[in-house]
């Protein structure tokens, strides 16, 4: 049992550490504040872990394919501006299925003019990022959209098995689905090749059009659902609203373990990146802390996880290195002994 755990921590060492970095947080709090570990805080972790967790998630996504999406957060606002307008008069499941519809086409276009112009995304989700911003301000007719029937909120609230939520059950259950997305089907198996190696896997003949679609796709869905929870539990929603969601979303991705190079990390790890940011945040509002050390430390912990994940990068950069001269030396030898053999022959 110990070497197979131990086999594993050397194949996965960022998430490992990220794993022992969200324990080391929350029994920090746990240990010094005795509110921390309750039923209560629990559930309202989980309420966080709903939205952020699926901005981590698509973040997630878009690291390990190589891109990044920054217009995430304008996505969830606009998609929490026509969830709230047309609660009222349309229904929430409808309104619902509009915003998705709206933030995943959104996605869905970003991927294909990414591919299809062989531009990074950091280029054009700037200027997406501006336009929905524009189009969440028209859309809300540059004020805030309120509801006026409340019990859609009531009942994404509502407590379930002492520590969940429907929103949150919802958002677990798409983490599962996305997982084995991403580890059972060859479009998974895509996203992972073109972040880790884009022009091999171009050369091999994978398409560059489909897995950036889908990617992107997935973070225009996730950036949607988020916003429309959002907005039903608020019962409010901003055009301008939603512009922490980005900053929050990518250190979580980060701290699970997800490599700025592409082509590395994975649905668990951004679970529980999610689960450590939203642990130092709670923990740090128990302990009255301003807002400017809360960025601060949350911007420590990042700096943290990049330097471990730097170091195990070169350590592994140099162990094949050392694998590759001990394994030409060995051939070396062999060589040498079969002329040897040879001449005395």
């Amino acid at each position: 049992m110990i070497m197979k755990l131990k086999n594993w921590v050397v194949a996965n060492p960022d998430l490992a550490f990220a794993i022992l970095l969200s324990v080391c947080v929350y029994g920090y709090f746990a240990a010094t504040n005795e509110l921390f570990a309750t039923q209560r805080t629990v559930y309202a972790i989980m309420e966080r872990f709903a939205v952020l967790g699926l901005v981590g998630l698509a973040l997630t996504l878009c690291i390990i394919a190589g891109e990044i999406d920054l217009s995430i957060g304008s996505n969830a606002a606009l998609a929490a501006v026509i969830t709230v307008r047309f609660t009222d008069s349309l229904g929430a499941p409808t309104a619902l299925l509009i915003a998705l519809i709206v933030s995943t086409s959104v996605g869905a276009i970003q991927g294909y003019f990414i591919a299809y112009l062989r531009i990074r995304a950091i280029v054009l989700t700037v200027g997406t990022l501006m336009l929905l911003r524009g189009v969440a301000l028209f859309a809300a007719e540059e004020k805030t959209v309120m509801l006026t029937d409340f019990r859609v909120p009531d009942f994404i609230s509502t407590k379930m098995l002492g520590y969940f939520s429907p929103a949150s059950l919802l958002v677990i259950f798409m983490f599962i689905v996305v997982g084995l997305f991403m580890s059972y089907t060859r479009y998974g198996r895509e996203i992972y090749a073109i972040g880790g190696a884009r022009k091999e896997a171009v050369a091999a003949g994978v398409s560059l059009k489909r897995p950036m679609i889908i990617v992107f796709a997935i973070s225009g869905l996730c950036a949607g659902l988020g916003g429309a929870i959002i907005g039903l539990r608020s019962g409010t929603a901003q055009a301008l609203g939603l512009q922490y969601v980005l900053l929050a979303g990518t250190v979580a991705a980060f701290i699970g373990g997800v490599s700025i190079l592409g082509g590395k990390g994975g649905v668990i790890g951004a679970a529980i990146g999610t689960l450590t940011v939203n642990f130092l945040n709670t923990g740090l509002v128990f302990n009255v802390t301003p807002a400017f050390m809360v960025q601060l430390y949350l911007g420590i912990l990042l700096i943290v996880v990049i330097m471990f994940q730097t170091g195990s990068r070169v350590f592994d950069e140099n162990q094949r290195r050392r694998q590759v001269l001990a394994d030409t030396d060995r051939l070396a030898l062999e060589l040498q002994g079969r002329r040897n053999r040879l001449r005395s022959g």
